[in-house]
């Protein structure tokens, strides 16, 4: 529970949404709310159509009067009880349970109910429980009341911050927001009702209450992104974003402390590169940013501090070292004290050993967690002449994170079994040790791959889409063999392109795989799984159409600009 008091409900009464919930907001939809039941509720069976023979439910969400629906359409009703949880359709002809999740619900519980396309799912305190079945109605619409029906059943227990949007809120964004109240309503919030004053429901729809908020702040925000060198994902991220984040009336700059190749990547915005601070300093002084969001560099928080920065300091981090024990070592070591002291916030995607890590060295500081963004418009699957054999691709630094090792020799194994295999790697060369890149010829070597090997360096992000493309229609696949990944920006825009990835479980990618089903993951070091794997993908047609197209449909559901920009700019209200 957020607030200390509530509106609580004994089993006879109901408050009425005012204003009402809006008509044209249907099939996707978030409702979140915190309840506490005091009865148990009748668990049915979940059905696609129907009438339930059992009307006497615990509603604490049920379908307002007003409404008149037709045989085409159903309103959304919850039933929560102390031993768990139903969604039912409610309309013409037609009452029926869609989710039914039994489990515990004693104390105050936050629940997400998320419709998308039709399909309900539920989270529990900021976890995924359950996935409903699709809805046999066309359109389904939150226009409700709070405490029940006479028709349907009553709730009793306690209810708080209600909250309902017309997008799709993703786990990530529900667990970086729910324990938070709401001090600013955003884009996609369409109705707020935080019920923080006492209330005890009167008899039947003789009582209700307004929407309380505040307005929206509409001043236009200046940000500035600072990192090391414009080259890989955080590169990629950063234009990513500013088209994100501009088209809500946020101005990015960015800022590198040194050159890099990604500077070819053009892009709208001031872009600056110095490690001077004389340099710094006058940059700061007249760019009068909001915030600056720090990626990586501890050190440069304590520097823009020193150089009279006075605004909010955001430490982000996108990936850290080779494995989850450095990650740990790094945090609690000499960053520690830097991020502490010097910075406001931080911020970080949903990857699971970042999560744990920040969460257990800085419990105190405020911490924000929402996937990273990617406009499919600009970047996408293009059709071009097929190639004659299939490709495999891999994309990295020659550095041991991203494992290049393991690649070539999955490579020399997949062509044991086909020998017209093709090999691309996409690399940044300027990154590369001279020790690193004498380990690669020499592996080259006692592999044999050189006839099979093309190597593109220091491509432009933009031609990675025809590649990408390349690869997935000649019937081969993208290798990531990376030991860890804080987002794995390659694996997704492989994706988008209908080019199927094969990967190790890296942990930043977990965001985009589903074994099986948008990609294929294999055990890391296991070079006998993944040439399993990998064969699979070449020559199991149905399967590979299958990943190829729910890989694409899950990307643009669950990483769009405008879920990130809303998340962004929430982040911003609240600091």
């Amino acid at each position: 529970m957020l607030h200390s008091s509530y509106a609580s409900f004994s089993g006879s009464e109901q408050l009425k949404a005012d204003p009402p919930t809006s008509v044209l907001i249907s099939n996707t939809f978030t409702i979140e709310f915190w309840v506490r039941p005091s009865k148990e509720q009748f668990l049915e069976n979940e059905a696609r159509s129907g009438i339930s023979t059992f009307k006497n439910q615990p509603f604490v969400i049920a379908p307002d009067d007003d409404q008149v629906l037709n045989n085409t359409e159903a309103s959304v009703a919850i039933s929560v009880g102390t031993n768990g949880i139903s969604i039912y359709e409610v309309g013409k002809n037609h009452f029926t349970p869609t989710l039914v999740f039994p489990c515990v619900v004693e104390e105050w519980t936050h629940l997400a109910l998320v419709y998308h396309n039709r399909i309900p799912s539920l989270y529990m305190n900021g976890k995924f429980v359950k996935k409903g079945i699709l809805s046999r109605r066309r359109k389904i619409v939150p226009h409700f009341c709070f405490g029940g029906h006479p028709s349907y059943g009553y709730f009793q227990g306690d209810l708080q911050e209600v909250r309902l949007w017309n997008i799709v809120r993703t786990e990530p964004f529900i667990q970086a927001f729910f324990k938070k109240t709401i001090e600013h309503v955003e884009d996609h919030m369409i109705r707020y009702w935080p019920l923080c004053k006492k209330t005890t429901a009167q008899p039947v729809i003789k009582a209700s209450f307004p929407t309380t908020v505040t307005p929206v702040d509409s001043d236009r925000k200046k940000l500035l992104f600072t990192f090391y060198i414009p080259s890989g994902g955080v590169e990629t991220l950063n234009r990513q974003r500013f088209y994100a984040l501009s088209e809500s009336d946020i101005q990015c700059d960015f800022l590198y402390t040194q050159s890099g190749t990604g500077l070819q990547n053009k892009v709208n915005a001031s872009v600056f590169v110095t490690n001077e601070d004389v340099k710094i300093k006058e940059i700061i002084s007249k760019g009068s940013y909001d915030a600056i969001i720090v990626n990586t560099d501890y050190l440069l928080l304590k520097r823009l501090r020193h150089l009279g920065y006075k605004g909010h300091l955001i430490y982000e981090v996108q990936g850290l070292g080779t494995d989850k024990e450095y990650t740990n070592a790094y945090l609690k070591g000499h960053a520690h004290s830097y991020i502490k002291n010097y910075s406001d916030a931080i911020l970080y995607p949903n990857t699971p050993h970042l999560i744990n890590a920040f969460q257990q060295y800085f419990s105190s500081k405020s911490q924000f967690c929402f996937h990273n963004c990617f406009d499919t418009k600009q970047f996408h699957y293009q059709p071009l002449p097929k190639h004659p054999t299939p490709i495999i691709g891999w994309v990295g630094r020659l550095e041991d994170n991203k494992n290049w090792r393991d690649f070539l020799r999955i490579g020399a194994d997949i062509i044991k079994h086909s020998s017209d295999i093709k090999l691309w790697m996409f690399e940044d060369n300027t990154l590369s040790t001279p020790t690193e890149r004498e380990a690669f010829e020499r592996l080259l070597d006692q592999l044999n791959l050189r006839s099979h090997l093309t190597i593109y360096a220091n491509q432009p992000h933009a031609k990675m889409a025809e590649y990408f493309s390349t690869i997935g229609d000649s019937g081969g696949f993208l290798c990531s063999t990376s030991k860890v990944e804080g987002f794995g920006y390659a694996v997704l825009e492989a994706m988008v392109c209908r080019c199927p990835v094969l990967s190790t479980d890296s942990d930043g990618v977990k965001s985009f795989i589903i074994h099986n089903q948008t990609g294929k993951f294999f055990t890391l070091g296991n070079i006998e799984e993944a040439v399993r794997e990998g064969i699979e993908l070449l020559t199991d047609k149905a399967l590979r159409e299958t990943i190829r197209n729910q890989g694409i449909t899950h990307i643009i559901q669950h990483f769009s600009p405008q879920e990130y920009a809303v998340h962004f700019k929430q982040m911003l209200s609240q600091l």
